[in-house]
């Protein structure tokens, strides 16, 4: 019994290219978490476990630290919450170092190799972090650009069957590990913040963008395998179980700030399992893109079927006229008539347009900060032809692309102002015809408003909606929605 159950074990080990060396590496990993919380239990210092498991390093200040909770010292409930966080991170090494199955590689084009190799390197640099926790900069820099080298190779491998969405999710990808790169660099290289950007708030937007229709295109390709896909959708909703199911645990003293850092990494963890399997799967035997499919998804014959998904198509319908004028109306309530000139002087809009592009500027505006563009989304929502489709998201992806420019020339004139000697105010300089003095001290000089950030998502929430409703909608002969 016990031989065949260990011959059954070798077989499915040596079913994976590099099966053998990384089930050592996660026993050593696990060998090694049982030393360690014998040792925590013995000696009453947790350091050696939450190194092992949060892969961070607990310094003397934090110890010592009257609002920490790590001085409270070992208890059972810690141990216990590290010791699951490390059995994750044992089944993540085994995923991430087993390699694809054994077997013929199939074909592959140029476009599928070069994503298997960032996804590789994806799972590299977060080994590599893992183990080595203090960065520089620069190195710190590297992993949120691999990532954006991830969102760019995904494009042509999932361009077929994301359709008309595939620009959107690679707007919404870079949008998002572009404004992370921002993030890391801008206090290292003494940046001054935009005081526009609200960026962690869009990130965080973007990338669930990004993810959710990146996770649909693979259930429909067909390369990839249901558990692969099953790692991202956890990612994305297990910090919010684990947070639930963790308030309880907030009454007993010392487990808080450990439980967090703990949820914290199990969605990282998680992330990285599917990114590692991701590319595994594209280099099994028996992977096979799905044949193309039709634009329209087939729906069920069932009337009670059709009724719920028409519902869900007017409902989406809805939601995405609705979202351009979200921030429209925040705007509005707070007296901002204009989209990004309550960021921008517009002294500067007129020194470097002129007065007739200026004229221009103030009706796109004018049209964009009161939430215009969810005019042609209703039109398009309603009329359901292509040509209304392509315009309405044409002026959404302009839109979107407008206000991120906004702040990225925001953020540099900001880097301009933080750089030249305070002198220069002093002395009336004053670049394009614009008088400086009144800037110093404050930022920009503007008056604050929402970010131009929020309209760029807002607005690729919106083509998100009026795409998903397109493919949605039902066709019956009543119904001429392919015109």
């Amino acid at each position: 019994m016990v031989s065949s159950v260990f011959d059954s074990w070798i077989g499915a080990v040596r079913r994976y290219r590099l099966g053998v060396p990384a089930i050592f590496v996660g026993g050593g990993y696990v060998v090694a978490l049982v030393v360690a919380a014998v040792s925590v239990l013995i000696t009453g210092d947790i350091r050696i476990l939450w190194r092992l498991m949060l892969i961070v390093e607990i310094d003397e200040a934090l110890l010592s630290s009257p609002l920490s909770m790590a001085d409270e010292g070992a208890t059972w409930p810690k141990v216990i919450v590290l010791l699951a966080t490390g059995g994750l991170w044992a089944w993540a090494l085994w995923q991430s170092l087993r390699g694809p199955v054994v077997g013929r590689r199939p074909g592959a084009n140029r476009s599928v190799r070069v994503l298997r190799g960032v996804l590789y390197t994806q799972v590299v640099c977060w080994l590599v972090y893992a183990a080595v926790p203090a960065w520089t900069w620069w190195a710190a820099v590297l992993e949120p650009l691999v990532m954006l080298a991830v969102t760019v190779a995904f494009h042509p491998v999932l361009k077929g069957t994301m359709g008309s969405s595939a620009s959107l999710v690679l707007f919404a990808g870079v949008l998002s590990n572009v404004l992370i790169v921002a993030e890391k660099v801008s206090p290292t290289l003494g940046w001054r913040a935009a005081p526009t950007a609200d960026s962690g708030d869009v990130i965080l937007l973007t990338g669930l963008i990004w993810m959710i229709i990146i996770l649909v295109a693979q259930w429909q390709d067909g390369r990839w395998r249901r558990a692969t896909i099953g790692y991202g959708i956890a990612s994305l909703i297990a910090p919010i179980v684990l947070l639930l199911a963790g308030i309880p645990l907030g009454f007993i003293p010392g487990l808080q700030n450990v439980y967090g850092e703990a949820v914290t990494l199990s969605a990282s963890v998680l992330s990285m399992i599917w990114i590692a399997r991701s590319a595994h799967d594209l280099a099994d035997p028996h992977s096979r893109p799905a044949p193309p499919r039709p634009l329209l998804l087939p729906l069920s014959a069932q009337p009670g079927g059709l009724a719920m998904t028409a519902r869900l198509t007017m409902a989406a319908r809805l939601a995405a006229c609705a979202a351009p004028i979200v921030p429209a109306l925040v705007n509005l309530s707070d007296g901002h008539l204009l989209w990004i000139t309550p960021h921008v002087p517009m002294k500067l809009v007129t020194r470097l347009a002129g007065d007739a592009l200026s004229g221009l500027w103030w009706a796109f505006e004018l049209a964009a900060g009161t939430g215009g563009v969810a005019v042609l989304v209703l039109i398009a929502a309603n009329r359901e032809t292509r040509r209304t489709f392509r315009v309405a998201m044409t002026a959404l992806f302009l839109t979107a692309t407008a206000g991120l420019t906004a702040v990225v020339a925001t953020t540099a004139l900001g880097l301009f102002l933080n750089r030249v000697p305070y002198g220069f105010f002093r002395t009336g300089y004053a670049p394009f015809g614009i008088d400086l003095d009144a800037f110093a001290g404050r930022g920009l000089g503007v008056e604050p408003a929402i970010s131009p950030l929020w309209f760029t998502t807002a607005c690729l929430a919106s083509a998100a909606l009026l795409w998903w409703a397109r493919i949605m909608r039902i066709t019956n002969p009543d119904h001429s929605g392919c015109r």
